[in-house]
């Protein structure tokens, strides 16, 4: 099997930065100050907020033992890309400023770009 050294820090901090950020969206005041933008319907943000928390604990779990789960760092790196494609969408449109979306744009690319270069390649 191809050697998953890279993979392990990749899903860390992956999962790391989603469960903030899930953490993040479920206190409105907190989003508020972190992203710039009122939270107009805090159900919509805790359940972004949740799906967040879901996703990187999973990441994080990938990241325990990346022989047996690193397969499917190609799925976490699809996930990030979706997530990546619908911010880019509403900044593009206005819906978000920069502030809300081009730091999130940015490290979202940059941990795509990661996880992708040390995925297994088999």
């Amino acid at each position: 099997m191809t050697s998953t050294v890279g993979l392990r820090p990749a899903l860390w901090v992956a999962g790391l930065y989603s469960v903030v950020v899930g953490f993040i969206l479920l206190f409105p005041s907190i989003s508020v100050t972190v992203f710039g933008r009122p939270v107009i319907d805090p159900a919509v943000a805790a359940g972004w907020g949740t799906s967040l928390i879901a996703t990187g604990i999973l990441a994080l779990g990938a990241a325990t033992d990346v022989q047996k789960y690193g397969g499917l760092a190609p799925l976490f790196a699809a996930g990030i890309t979706v997530v990546t494609f619908g911010l880019l969408y509403f900044f593009l449109t206005g819906a978000y400023e920069a502030r809300a979306a081009l730091v999130p744009i940015i490290v979202n690319a940059l941990l795509i770009a990661w996880i992708w270069s040390v995925r297994p390649k088999e």
